[in-house]
């Protein structure tokens, strides 16, 4: 059974910033990007408020599901986000310690879950942005859902 978390309610009343806190204390295994240098801090931070802003869990299933809906959910862009990923030291450590066939495996898993991604895209209002203005983490998660129209898988 998969567990369901406070920021993973389309409808949460926790600000973007209170969801992140409690993204982390839930997952308390993760890379926290105050203990990378700048460059990973930055893509980790916006890779983690992803995670927040479309309730999405750190399961393998969720991780390809966060990387499609940021790809095509955000102003990143799938280009710019496939470079993040290759170029950044820590994200390739994750990768090699996965194993990339694990994560083939997971991508495969998700198949459902990517076309209601792709769905669920054509109907979203506006690009999340990558990196997210400092005012933004003071709105309720259900606000900006609305605004942007983004729906929790």
């Amino acid at each position: 059974m998969k567990n369901h978390f406070l920021y993973q309610d389309q409808n949460s009343q926790l600000t973007l910033r209170e969801g992140l806190a409690d993204y982390y204390q839930v997952h308390p295994a993760i890379q926290r990007p105050e203990r990378l240098d700048t460059a990973s801090a930055d893509l980790f931070r916006a890779h983690d408020t992803c995670h927040v802003i479309f309730g999405l869990d750190t399961t393998l299933v969720d991780e390809a599901l966060a990387d499609l809906r940021t790809m095509l959910g955000s102003d990143v862009g799938v280009g710019n986000y496939v470079q993040y990923l290759r170029k950044n030291p820590d994200a390739k450590k994750i990768f090699r310690e996965l194993g990339y066939f694990r994560v083939v495996l997971a991508t495969m898993a998700v198949i459902p879950r990517f076309l209601k991604a792709l769905w669920l895209h054509r109907k979203q209002r506006r690009l999340w942005p990558w990196h997210a203005p400092q005012e933004i983490f003071g709105k309720k998660l259900v606000e900006l859902r609305k605004e942007y129209g983004i729906t929790v898988i």
